[in-house]
């Protein structure tokens, strides 16, 4: 297995002399959907394709229910989720009340194997059109 990519430009603006060069990105194939995932898991396991919806609906309805009640998430081999606040900048901390923070993002930290199984990976460059 490959993975492609691309070389796309990038130009330096701010510069008093502005430097242009390229960076590699990588070319995605599309998206796997759950129920492909599903049929995939359940073909090299006694799982069956629905039972493995099912588990991957009630991981992402747990998943939800465990953020929401502050806790960070780890899922063993793929990494752990967790959430970041945000809310406006005040001069003292009297100033912010619960109604004024939100949610930023849900961050994703990829455990160290998953991390380390892509440092095997191997790169092709995508051919110019």
């Amino acid at each position: 297995m490959s993975i492609r990519y691309r070389l796309t430009e990038v130009k330096d603006n701010i510069s008093s002399k502005p430097k242009k060069g390229y960076y590699a990105q990588v070319v995605t194939k599309g998206t796997i959907d759950t129920q492909t995932l599903c049929k995939h898991i359940s073909s090299c396991c006694a799982l069956s394709t629905a039972d493995m919806t099912a588990a991957i609906i009630a991981l992402s309805q747990q998943l939800t229910e465990f953020l929401l009640d502050g806790y960070n998430v780890n899922i063993e081999g793929i990494g752990t989720f967790s959430l970041s606040a945000e809310s406006k900048v005040v001069e003292k901390k009297t100033d912010i009340r619960a109604q004024s923070v939100k949610v930023k993002n849900i961050n994703f930290r990829s455990a160290v194997s998953l991390k380390k199984a892509m440092t095997k990976s191997k790169f092709i460059r995508e051919q110019y059109k």
